[in-house]
């Protein structure tokens, strides 16, 4: 999968969601995905060059503040036990979400559930730990 089919597949599966995508440098897309109550998510998308010849999309959402008061910092692991592609994560400052996949083993399929995943569960999380809807 190169680049333009990259974004195209991303572009095409947010607006299977009913989201929207906001393109934000050369190798980064930002898809909001809205989800039940009123609430959003934002999922960043990088397309990366590993250096070895191999190319990873990176996927991320922020959850909240990795020094927010009260964070269950063993509950966040715990998390990772029900994700299939995504994994709970600290970095830049923020509990994240976040999943990689190889471009070669990228398909549209599995694009949409790492999405889907990473939206739904960043929320959720985000819900549970702030009771907030910011990111």
């Amino acid at each position: 999968m190169d680049k333009a089919t990259l974004e195209r597949t991303i572009r095409s599966i947010t607006e299977e969601l009913n989201g929207n995508t906001l393109d934000y440098s050369d190798n980064n897309i930002i898809a909001t995905i809205p989800l039940d109550e009123g609430r959003y998510q934002n999922i960043t998308t990088y397309l990366l060059d590993n250096g070895n010849g191999s190319k990873t999309i990176e996927f991320a959402s922020r959850v909240c503040d990795a020094d927010a008061p009260g964070i269950d910092y063993r509950h966040c692991l715990e998390v990772n036990r029900e994700l299939v592609y995504s994994k709970v994560i600290i970095q830049d400052g923020y509990i994240q979400l976040a999943a990689s996949l190889l471009v070669e083993h990228a398909t549209r399929d599995i694009i949409k559930d790492i999405i889907i995943e990473i939206a739904q569960k960043a929320d959720a999380l985000e819900k549970e730990l702030t009771g907030a809807d910011v990111h």
